[in-house]
């Protein structure tokens, strides 16, 4: 395949992230295709490559996820379209694949993040200012929009100051911090405060890449000058929907711990749907309820007063009542009421693998494997931070661009040290 192709998918996958609903699986769909033509066009490096993907533990914490998640789902009878949720790992070989043996130009891919973060400030200054939304939501809601946002942002920024180097015109480093700051920006126009502790996070990181030749006093200095002003920025900007949300989740979280009683719509009526969750998952804490045996227990909890009506919501489609649980935005709670700890058991592979996979290269120097595997760790970070306000394997855009990302990345990275290894050999 020529370079031209594979590079411009490289390219096109992040940046069309919010081009229309479901182009997040643009990224799946494409490098899926390449590895099967990949796979079709024999070369004599096949079984090594074979052999390389046998030593990947993110393919062995996905394989232990898809063999759980099925298990579960059949053993709970639910619905057919749950089993769908193991695509985007099950597809992860064939990216791998695609990548290994294509060798594609990293550097398309953090142009690719910059120009989907661009885009993602764009639609949110929009809906905020033109259309005055309270809260910038893409394509679905706020919460994924901003979180998304903030994962292409922190790729551009990744790339821009970890692999430094690599850019030798000014034009292209602006680009990358202009897409970068962009996209952090957008989320906070989308309200999600599930991804400010990571904003900060990241903000923390970078600065601390980018003054690595300072004494650890000033780069302290600087992390905690940046964080100040993004304190007073949130501040100034008209219509950010930041410091109004963190007083309302505050006082929402201090009235239900003295009263139980929901107040607004995020932090108090979260902590009760950890509260309904937990509740369910103690009653099977192995294998969990499923989605009717949790309800039921809901249901139960609801009539005798332990748990707040409103998290049984009612739907009435075509005369037909039907009846499903509020949203238990947590990852491992949400998991534990359903799937039990196997279904704990089956996320935490998936992050502990790819974890793994990429602090084995924590070490090396070289500028491009160094920026590919923080933002590979960085991966794990977000989207585990993610996973405390919102359910990340229960979410098809966090589950797509988690899984393939992270793939992505590791055959780039893989490819890189590849690289690395001939030029050293010559």
């Amino acid at each position: 395949m020529s370079s031209k192709v594979i590079n411009s998918a490289l390219f096109v996958a992040p940046a069309l992230v919010f081009a229309f609903p479901g182009s997040y699986w643009l990224v799946s769909v494409i490098f899926s295709v390449i590895g099967i033509t990949t796979i079709l066009r024999p070369q004599t490096d096949a079984i090594a490559n074979r052999q390389s993907l046998h030593r990947i533990p993110m393919l062995w914490g996905f394989v232990v996820f898809i063999i759980l998640h099925v298990a579960l789902t059949a053993y709970h009878q639910e619905p057919a379209k749950d089993f769908g949720n193991v695509l985007p790992f099950v597809l992860s070989p064939l990216i791998l694949i695609a990548i290994i043996r294509n060798e594609p130009d990293p550097h398309y891919f953090w142009y690719g993040c910059a120009t989907g973060a661009l885009l993602s400030f764009i639609i949110a200054l929009a809906q905020v200012y033109l259309l005055d939304a309270g809260r910038a939501y893409g394509f679905s809601n706020a919460i994924t929009f901003g979180d998304t946002a903030i994962v292409l942002g922190t790729s551009a920024l990744v790339g821009l100051f970890y692999g430094y180097a690599g850019f030798q015109h000014s034009y292209q480093r602006a680009y990358l911090l202009v897409g970068g700051g962009s996209g952090l920006i957008g989320s906070l126009l989308s309200g999600s405060k599930g991804g400010w502790l990571s904003l900060v996070m990241v903000i923390v990181l970078l600065a601390s890449a980018a003054t690595r030749s300072f004494s650890l006093l000033r780069r302290l200095s600087i992390a905690f000058g940046l964080c100040i002003a993004l304190v007073v920025f949130i501040a100034w900007m008209p219509k950010l929907p930041v410091l109004d949300r963190i007083v309302s989740a505050y006082h929402g979280a201090k009235i239900w711990i003295q009263t139980g009683e929901i107040t607004e719509g995020s932090a108090s009526i979260r902590l009760e749907a950890f509260k309904a969750g937990l509740l369910a998952g103690a009653h099977s804490p192995i294998v969990g309820l499923g989605r009717q045996g949790q309800l039921s227990v809901i249901q139960q909890a609801v009539s005798e007063g332990q748990i707040n009506p409103i998290m049984i919501e009612k739907k009435v489609v075509d005369g037909e009542v039907s009846y499903s649980v509020f949203s238990i935005d947590n990852d491992l709670i949400n998991l534990f009421a359903r799937q039990g700890l196997l279904g704990i058991i089956g996320a935490l592979a998936v992050h502990v693998g790819i974890f793994i996979s990429f602090w084995r290269y924590r070490d090396q120097k070289h500028n491009v494997i160094n920026a590919l595997s923080t933002l590979g760790l960085l991966l794990v970070l977000l989207y585990f931070e993610f996973g405390l306000s919102i359910s990340v394997f229960g979410v098809s855009i966090f589950r797509v661009i988690y899984a393939t990302w992270a793939v992505l990345l590791l055959g780039l990275l893989m490819v890189e040290r590849d690289r690395l290894a001939d030029v050293i050999r010559k």
